[in-house]
């Protein structure tokens, strides 16, 4: 299992969390500033999470962008050979 996909779902485990105490809450009827707190915790781990979402998935549709791309590249300009550097002065 990669990183990226242990991150995305530790960070899908802190919203269900977040949630889940939203909705007990909800039900507990707590005093308006630590509502306000649970609110916000929520919705901001909510976001979050779909950053965190949008860039692991993101990485992967970039990778295969930047091989099609090198890909395309060699195509129209030639490989070049990696084993014999450019020149430089000295």
């Amino acid at each position: 299992m990669n990183t990226r996909w242990i991150i995305l779902a530790v960070a899908g485990a802190v919203v269900i969390a977040a949630w889940a105490t939203l909705g007990y809450a909800y039900f507990n009827r707590p005093s308006l500033p630590v509502w306000a707190g649970i609110v916000t915790v929520a919705a901001l781990s909510l976001e979050g999470f779909l950053w965190v979402a949008a860039g692991v998935f993101g990485w992967g549709f970039l990778a295969k962008r930047r091989a099609a791309l090198g890909r395309f590249k060699d195509r129209l300009f030639g490989k070049r050979d990696a084993a014999t550097p450019p020149t430089t002065q000295p």
